[in-house]
């Protein structure tokens, strides 16, 4: 089971979740291109974060896996279920950035302040002791392990992303059109900064074969800091009913 972080995050995001399930399954936790210990973006070149993964599955060996995601990494792990449907047992998205133009997230314009470029600049260029200080304060609820996570992946976040134009991809039905495996879809509340939202979930649900939605209520776009036990309780239901490779 391959675990995707999201934009400016890295494995440790992950590792928390990690205990929980490794007991089960056998866990790959990678760092995307220009995060964590992962190679730098090099000027000139294209990025293509699909088929990184693509490449990196098949350096394995890998004949048929599940793939779980957070925000950049579910768009990633989409994108490669997408072009190889064959090759992915069971698939979660976890607040994806999906959107659908006539049921769009209502988001306080606030919540994604911690989010903006010049605030991860200025907590790249600092040390891990004020990157901790500036989590605590807009995210008192997070425990220590999600605290250091966040923190930590900034130190190690490649800030040539932000000179280059956001990620593309196809249009969600366009992607989606090609799944053929049992696929969860994670989100939580709107006023929290989740980008998923119920109009555009119900949507997709008619839309999606073998598709379910998940909604953690108080969890926002970091679910599995925001909310850890709810993540961590739908992510195993849905795995256990829906991907048999287990360890065992």
């Amino acid at each position: 089971m391959i675990l995707l972080h999201g934009f400016t995050e890295a494995n440790s995001s992950w590792f928390e979740l990690a205990r929980s399930l490794e007991k089960e399954y056998d866990l790959i936790l990678p760092d995307l291109l220009g995060h964590g210990n992962s190679d730098r973006l090099t000027a000139g070149e294209g990025v293509d974060l699909q088929q990184d993964l693509a490449e990196l599955i098949a350096g394995l060996g890998l004949q048929k896996t599940a793939l779980l995601g957070h925000s950049l990494g579910a768009l990633t792990a989409a994108q490669f279920a997408a072009r190889n449907p064959g090759r992915v047992e069971a698939l979660i998205l976890a607040d994806i950035p999906w959107f659908e133009p006539t049921c769009l997230p209502n988001i306080p314009p606030q919540v994604y302040y911690a989010a903006r470029p010049e605030i991860i600049i200025r907590l790249a260029k600092g040390g891990l002791a004020s990157a901790l200080e500036y989590c605590a304060e807009h995210f008192p609820r997070w425990n220590e392990a999600a605290r250091e996570a966040w923190s930590e992946s900034k130190l190690r976040f490649d800030l040539g992303w932000f000179k280059r134009p956001p990620q593309q991809s196809s249009g969600w039905r366009e992607t989606a059109s090609a799944f053929r495996f049992p696929t969860l879809l994670i989100s939580g509340d709107n006023q929290l900064g989740s980008l998923i939202s119920p109009g555009f979930a119900l949507r997709a649900l008619k839309e999606i074969p073998h598709l379910e939605w998940a909604r953690i209520p108080n969890a926002g776009h970091y679910l599995h800091y925001d909310a850890p036990e709810a993540f961590l309780l739908n992510v195993q239901t849905f795995l256990r009913l829906n991907y048999k490779t287990q360890k065992g």
